[in-house]
């Protein structure tokens, strides 16, 4: 049985009353590949303050997610050390990729800044990563956890993006050799509301209800339960909580190991 998963960007109440687009992308996917299952989860959010930071996230994630494909199809040696540098020369991939859209629109690179975490997830193995805020979570059946805490700049309300000419020394990865039952990924727009920053803690609260209801779901009834989640998601209440995008990618494994 494959990963079961959903993932969906809602427009927050700031920029709907703008009649701006939102900022945030995801990209999610499962695949089966000489007979390992995996999970490959990808979330951007682009800066608010920028003209085109939706168009820079969404690069961000499609390039990137057929890149991690390509690696898995082509029985390339995913990072098992994150000081090979492997997840740099992707999201410099990702970065560049940006740049010649911006160079083509005739614009800044800054225009196009964007965050981004990732998850790569098989049996016996397990890859996290990240620059700028957002965050991922893991649960364990007994628990969750943040991978990596939502880095902030000097400011309030500040963070760091892979088009910044810093990037580099702001990638954060984590590798694992054991694969979580639960898998979550979520932009800014989510964080203040699902954890608990002077606890540094999760919400279990949130997501407990959030997997089991996926782990429920039948194969063919995700619609159910993204339509559900985004009205959640675009509520009043929500929205009076935090009127930033808000994305969250969910996935569930069929067999923790």
């Amino acid at each position: 049985m494959s990963w079961k998963h959903l993932s969906l960007s809602v427009t927050g109440s700031s920029h709907s009353a703008r009649n701006e687009p939102g900022q945030d992308y995801c990209r999610a996917g499962a695949l089966r590949f000489s007979d390992r299952d995996y999970f490959v989860g990808l979330a951007a959010d682009g800066a608010g303050s920028t003209s085109r930071g939706g168009t820079g996230a969404e690069i961000a994630c499609e390039t990137l997610y057929a890149r991690i494909l390509d690696a898995i199809r082509g029985g390339e040696n995913l990072p098992r050390d994150p000081e090979t540098g492997t997840v740099a020369v992707w999201i410099t991939s990702c970065r560049d990729a940006i740049a010649r859209r911006a160079v083509s629109d005739g614009l800044p690179l800054r225009e196009y800044a964007c965050t981004l975490i990732g998850v790569v997830a098989t049996e016996g193995y397990l890859l996290c990563f990240q620059v700028g805020d957002g965050c991922i979570v893991m649960g364990d059946g007994t628990g969750y956890r943040t991978v990596f805490w939502p880095e902030q700049g000097e400011y309030a309300n500040t963070t760091f993006f892979i088009t910044d000419d810093a990037f580099a020394g702001h990638i954060r990865t984590e590798y694992g050799t054991t694969c979580p039952a639960e898998i979550a990924l979520f932009t800014d727009g989510l964080q203040n509301l699902v954890l608990s920053f002077s606890t540094r803690t999760v919400h279990e609260g949130f997501f407990k209800p959030l997997f089991a209801a996926l782990r429920k779901n039948p194969e063919n009834g995700f619609v159910d339960l993204s339509g559900h989640l985004r009205a959640l998601l675009s509520s009043d209440d929500v929205n009076a909580r935090s009127d930033d995008d808000k994305t969250l990618v969910l996935a569930v494994n069929p067999s923790p190991a």
